[in-house]
C-alpha cells in the first residue's frame, strides 16, 4: 500500500506490550530521519510514568514524539479524537520533511487511523438502553429481517448469525434516524495512506518471560510510589488513567486489599492476557510483516 500522498505515514510499527515496540521504532527513527507517533491510549496521560513503560528521557531527547503526555489523568480520550490530532502531528512531521513512524499497541487507534472510523455524536446512553432492552431478546433472523426492512444494502452485507453488527446497525439506525449504509457513507473518516507494517513477535515464551520480569521492574522502580504521588496530587481512583493496566490493581494493594507478591502476580497474568489479545488483535489486521524483534532494522 505504497503512497506518496504526503499524509503518508512511512512505517508501522505494531505488537504486544513488551515486544520492544519503542526501541525497535526509536532505531527505525534515527536511521531515517523520522518522528514518532505514539498510537498508546495509556501514555497519553501526564504523570502515568511507570506502569505504562512511557519511553525514557533518553528516547524521548533523541527523537521527537507525538501524542505523548497530552491529557491530564481525569480526562477522556477516543479513538476518534486520536485520528484528528495524529492526523496534525502527521502532517507537521511531513511538512518539515521528515518521515513518520506510527508505533504502538493500541489496535483500535491503529486500525481506525489507517482504514477509517465512522464519526459520531455522544450517544444516547438512555434511548440506547431502551432500545437494547426492546430488541435484545429478538432471534437471529427477526433483528435480520428488521434489518432488511430498514437498511437492505446493510443487511445484504452482514450474516444472520453476525447478532453484534446486526444489532450495532439497528441501534445506528434509531439513534442517526437515517440508514447505516448512508451514515457510513456521510460520516466515515478516511484512513491514512501508510508504506509498511511491521510486527514484532518476539515468541510466546519469551514474550512471557519478558512481560514477567518488567512487571517486576516497574515495582522496583517505583510504581506503587508514583500511584501513591497521583492520589496525593489529586487524582481520584475513578479517573480515566487509572482504568489502565495493572493500575486498579496497584490501587488495591496501595488499599491494604492484598500484598505486593500477589499483586505483582496477578498483574503479570494480566498483561499476559492483555498480550495474547493483542496479537489476536494485530493478526487479522492486514498486510502486516510478522518479524522477530532482534531481527536488525
Amino acid at each position: 500500500m505504497v503512497s506518496q500522498d504526503v499524509t503518508s505515514i512511512d512505517l508501522v510499527v505494531v505488537g504486544p506490550t513488551a515486544s520492544g515496540k519503542t526501541v525497535w521504532a526509536t532505531e527505525w527513527a534515527l536511521k531515517n530521519n523520522a518522528e514518532v507517533v505514539s498510537a498508546d491510549s495509556r501514555q497519553i496521560y501526564r504523570r502515568l510514568e511507570i506502569g505504562t513503560a512511557k519511553p525514557s528521557r533518553d528516547i524521548l531527547n533523541a527523537v521527537p514524539h507525538h501524542l505523548i503526555d497530552i491529557l491530564n489523568p481525569d480526562q477522556s480520550y477516543s479513538a476518534g479524537t486520536f485520528c484528528r490530532e495524529a492526523r496534525t502531528a502527521i502532517l507537521d512531521v511531513k511538512s518539515r520533511g521528515k518521515k513518520v513512524v506510527l508505533v504502538g499497541g493500541t489496535g483500535l487507534y491503529i486500525r481506525s487511523l489507517l482504514f477509517g472510523i465512522l464519526e459520531l455524536p455522544d450517544e444516547d446512553l438512555l434511548l440506547k438502553k431502551s432500545f437494547f432492552d426492546l430488541w435484545g431478546s429478538k432471534t437471529a433472523e427477526e433483528l435480520h429481517e428488521e434489518l432488511t426492512r430498514r437498511d437492505p444494502d446493510r443487511a445484504k452485507s452482514l450474516s444472520v448469525s453476525d447478532r453484534y453488527r446486526v444489532m450495532r446497525s439497528l441501534w445506528l439506525s434509531e439513534w442517526m434516524g437515517i440508514p447505516p449504509t448512508k451514515l457510513f457513507a456521510s460520516r466515515s473518516l478516511k484512513g491514512v495512506p501508510f508504506n509498511r507494517i511491521v510486527g514484532l513477535d518476539p515468541g510466546r515464551h519469551a514474550l512471557c518471560e519478558r512481560i514477567d520480569k518488567r512487571v517486576v521492574s516497574m515495582m522496583q522502580r517505583g510504581w506503587c510510589e508514583e500511584v501513591q504521588q497521583l492520589l496525593a496530587n489529586g487524582c481520584a481512583p475513578e479517573d480515566p488513567a487509572f482504568r489502565s493496566l495493572g493500575y486498579p490493581e496497584v490501587l488495591d494493594c496501595l488499599k491494604g486489599k492484598r500484598g505486593l507478591e500477589d499483586t505483582i502476580a496477578i498483574v503479570q497474568r494480566k498483561t499476559r492476557q492483555f498480550a495474547k489479545r493483542q496479537m489476536t488483535w494485530f493478526r487479522h489486521m492486514t498486510p502486516v510483516e510478522w518479524i522477530g524483534n532482534s531481527t536488525s532494522v
